[in-house]
C-alpha cells in the first residue's frame, strides 16, 4: 500500500517530544519524509545531550508507522549537541544558586489567578517542610505583597544584594515591596528582564554594581586630575 507525506506526517503527530506534552511534528523536527516504491524514510534533526531522547523517537515513530500499515519504516535522527546553557532537552535552562528545585506558574491572561496558585503552593510545600521562596516576576501589577499582608521594604548587603521579605516562614520578593500603591512601574522591554534578574540572581546585580563602581571611580580620577591640573595653572 502507497502512502502519501501527508499521511505520514499525520501519523507522526501522535508521538510526543519525551517529557513534553507536544508532538514532534510541531516541534519541527521532521526534516524530510523520503517514499519510494521499497522505502519509508523519515528524516529527522534533533538538538539535545540526553542519548534516551533520540531512541524513544526513533522507537516510538517506527512503531506509530508500523500500525500505519508500513512493512519497514527508516527512522534517522541528525542529533545536534545544544549550545552551552541549553539543557538536555534542547530548552535553554539555567540554575539559580541555592535553589534546588523551579516551579513556574505562568499564563498568556491575566487576572487569572497565577499569583494565587503560586501563594497556595508555596504554603503547602512549607507546610511539607520543604523550604520556599516565592519570586513574583509580575513587573506591572504585583501582588504577593498583598497576598501575604507585608509592606515591609527588602533591605540590601553592601555588596547590593537584595534580601528578601521573610513572612509565614517563607521568603518573598516582589516589585510590590519597592513600590508604595501609588508609585507607577514605567518599565519596558530590556528592563524587566533586568529587574527579573536581579530578583533571581544577585550575582548579576552585583556585576552590575561593581561595574558602576569601576566607572564611578575612573570619573572621580578623572575629576582630580583636572582639579590638580587647574591648582597647577
Amino acid at each position: 500500500m502507497a502512502f502519501t507525506q501527508e499521511q505520514i506526517t499525520n501519523a507522526l503527530k501522535s508521538v510526543k517530544y519525551p517529557g513534553f506534552s507536544r508532538d514532534i511534528v510541531s516541534f519541527g523536527l521532521i526534516k524530510e519524509i523520503v517514499l519510494t516504491g521499497t522505502e519509508t524514510r523519515v528524516q529527522m534533526v534533533l538538538t539535545t545531550n540526553d542519548p534516551a531522547v533520540p531512541r524513544t523517537i526513533k522507537a516510538d515513530a517506527e512503531d506509530v508507522l508500523r500500525k500505519l500499515g508500513v512493512s519497514s519504516p527508516k527512522v534517522l535522527i541528525d542529533i545536534h549537541a545544544p549550545p552551552a546553557g541549553v539543557g538536555s532537552s534542547g530548552v535553554g535552562a539555567t540554575s539559580i544558586p541555592g535553589v534546588k528545585h523551579i516551579i513556574a506558574i505562568a499564563s498568556g491572561k491575566g487576572g487569572v489567578g497565577k499569583s494565587t496558585v503560586a501563594a497556595n503552593l508555596a504554603m503547602g510545600l512549607h507546610n511539607a517542610g520543604a523550604r520556599v521562596g516565592v519570586c513574583d516576576c509580575d513587573i506591572y501589577g504585583p501582588s504577593i505583597s498583598l497576598m501575604f499582608g507585608s509592606r515591609e521594604q527588602p533591605m540590601a548587603t553592601e555588596e547590593n544584594r537584595i534580601l528578601p521579605i521573610e513572612q509565614y516562614g517563607l521568603k518573598l520578593m516582589s516589585m510590590g515591596f519597592l513600590l508604595d500603591d501609588s508609585s507607577p512601574a514605567i518599565l519596558r522591554g530590556p528592563m524587566v528582564t533586568r529587574y527579573t534578574q536581579q530578583f533571581l540572581r544577585p550575582d548579576c546585580a552585583n556585576r552590575r554594581a561593581r561595574r558602576r563602581n569601576r566607572r564611578d571611580h575612573a570619573a572621580g580620577s578623572g575629576a582630580d586630575r583636572r582639579a590638580q591640573g587647574g591648582d597647577d595653572v
